[in-house]
């Protein structure tokens, strides 16, 4: 059974601090690069990430881009607030 925090990282699409590093979340991120170009044809995808977790450079060595940053724009607890970074993927 999962604890609140691993069913949130789950709903999140987040990988278990224990899967991380083993390629899953590359090989998922392929795979939706692969669907979108493959069956619904845009030039690019667009993200908004969390900053402050390291998703910046996940997603930067998979080719994406920032574009923008909305600074403080979430609040993870009193205190806690992060960076909502925005990033984009051309397709093309």
């Amino acid at each position: 059974m999962l604890d609140r925090s691993q069913q949130r990282r789950r709903s999140r699409g987040l990988p278990l601090p224990v899967h991380q590093g083993r390629g899953f979340g590359t090989a998922l991120t392929h795979k939706a690069h692969r669907v979108a170009r493959e069956e619904m044809g845009p030039e690019q995808l667009r993200l908004a990430a969390r900053g402050g977790a390291g998703l910046e450079q996940f997603y930067g060595r998979l080719g994406w881009k920032e574009i923008g940053r909305w600074p403080e724009a979430l609040r993870l607890a009193v205190g806690d607030d992060r960076d909502e970074v925005l990033m984009v993927l051309s397709l093309l």
